[in-house]
């Protein structure tokens, strides 16, 4: 006698079910092409596009959970680099060039992320970006259901920090602030069983203080909606307000430490993951007032920028540009420190990459020291050109007593002179033509304030051309 299909699966349901029961079942879980979790579009050196679950992406420094720890991190070598070119800095109408460029969601969802990149991508220090697909997957489970069932989003996650760049005479407070905005889509939909549009899912933002301020989130207790609503498209935005002080009592600009992360909450059960994280990304505000801006007539009145990312000042000493004897300067102490002036065997001239030595910043205006070691870099250099090219080494006003590193470094002429004398860290001088060489300086300086490199902030110098 046949049976009807309905009767047939009645009875294939029962026998499996009698396997569970029994503890002998033949059930197994299926493997999927596409994963439960987070996961990224990665670019393959060979140009293909790989779809990478965010937990398997390298994260080779990441941020630390300590204020102590955080401390020396933020010296350390960072995954990323954070380009700016000197020459566009000096060519006319450079404050196009030099304006704070904020990462945009559209920008953040179109970035190719290369492999070997860490999660979070950082467009400038007041940028960060993630982009991929929160998926949502029912495992298989045979003998009834043989495939996997998956419902996922696009997500879209930018950080902007607060650049709050003032006009002259502006003496309000600073500020510090920053913002991560969100923005999904929708993604994949397939198998038997996907999570039904109705299942409720929770953004949340963190920001938490590795010292005694404080973060607030304008939406601490983050955002539910359903699947189906964030499927169909849906932004929003989490403001964080910074207050409070540094730890250090001593610290010149009130620097504070945060991680930032983003956390999705999954209520739909029997569907992985309950709950996926993005990795930290590091945060760093403070309420500096001293960088002045000379091309946008600005000043920072406090800041919050991500740090997970190492600022690298390029000069080029290709033909053409206005810089190039500058650039020529510092390729020969880099390069060949025994060749420059005092030069001398076994030296060593940091800034570049190669030299895994990084140049920090000095700014006179703090006081405390800093205007003496700041003149003693100049006076030592300027005494480096007597010695060398004589008295008249200006040539009538025509040549500036060029120096690398910068006199604004803790690593200028005088490194030596405060560390007893006694290291292999060394520094050039020479005389180069005054236009070129101010330029330089003039643009260096307004670097400083487009980046916001504050005080002992560290930096690497690149020639390239």
């Amino acid at each position: 006698m046949r049976r009807s299909r309905s009767a047939a699966i009645a009875v294939l349901a029962a026998f499996a079910a009698s396997l569970l029961a029994t503890g002998t079942s033949t059930a197994q879980t299926t493997t999927s092409d596409t994963p439960a979790g987070l996961v990224t579009d990665r670019v393959t050196p060979s140009g293909d596009i790989v779809r990478v679950p965010v937990d398997q992406v390298t994260q080779t420094n990441p941020p630390p959970a300590t204020l102590h720890e955080r401390m020396s991190w933020e010296q350390t070598d960072k995954q990323q680099d954070f380009t700016r070119d000197i020459t566009d800095i000096v060519a006319p109408d450079a404050s196009a060039q030099i304006a704070v460029d904020p990462v945009t969601l559209d920008e953040c969802d179109d970035h190719q992320f290369p492999s070997g990149d860490p999660v979070w991508w950082h467009k400038n220090h007041y940028s960060t970006c993630y982009a991929g697909y929160d998926n949502l997957v029912k495992p298989a489970s045979c003998p009834i259901l043989c495939s996997p069932s998956i419902n996922s989003f696009r997500i879209v996650v930018i950080g902007v920090g607060d650049a709050n760049a003032v006009p002259p005479g502006d003496t309000s407070a600073p500020v510090r602030k920053a913002r991560f905005t969100i923005r999904t889509d929708t993604g994949q939909k397939s198998g038997p069983e996907p999570a039904p549009d109705s299942t409720l899912i929770r953004l949340r933002v963190d920001c938490v203080a590795l010292d005694g301020s404080t973060c607030q989130n304008s939406q601490s207790g983050g955002v539910t909606k359903t699947l189906g609503e964030l499927r169909a498209g849906f932004e929003t935005s989490f403001d964080l307000t910074i207050s409070g002080n540094s730890a250090f009592p001593n610290e010149p600009d009130n620097k504070t430490y945060y991680n930032t992360s983003l956390t999705i909450t999954n209520f739909a059960p029997d569907y992985l993951p309950p709950e996926v994280e993005l990795p930290d990304d590091a945060l760093r505000c403070d309420t500096s007032t001293y960088t002045y801006n000379v091309e946008t007539q600005r000043r920072d009145n406090g800041a919050c920028i991500f740090t997970d990312v190492d600022a690298v000042l390029t000069y080029s000493k290709a033909s053409g540009s206005p810089v190039k004897v500058v650039a020529e300067h510092i390729d020969l102490a880099q390069r060949t420190p025994e060749n420059t002036r005092p030069g001398g065997v076994g030296r060593i001239i940091p800034g570049a990459k190669a030299s895994g030595r990084k140049l920090a910043r000095l700014v006179p205006d703090l006081g405390v020291g800093r205007e003496d070691r700041y003149e003693a870099n100049r006076l030592l250099a300027v005494a480096n050109c007597i010695r060398f090219w004589g008295l008249n080494y200006s040539r009538g006003g025509t040549l500036d007593c060029d120096e690398y590193p910068f006199a604004s470094t803790y690593e200028g002429a005088a490194y030596n002179l405060w560390n007893g004398g006694n290291t292999a860290v060394s520094f050039s001088s020479m005389p180069l033509d005054r236009t070129q060489n101010r330029a330089a300086g003039r643009a260096l300086g307004i670097w400083y304030a487009a980046d916001h490199i504050l005080e002992r902030d560290t930096f690497y110098v690149d020639i390239v051309g």
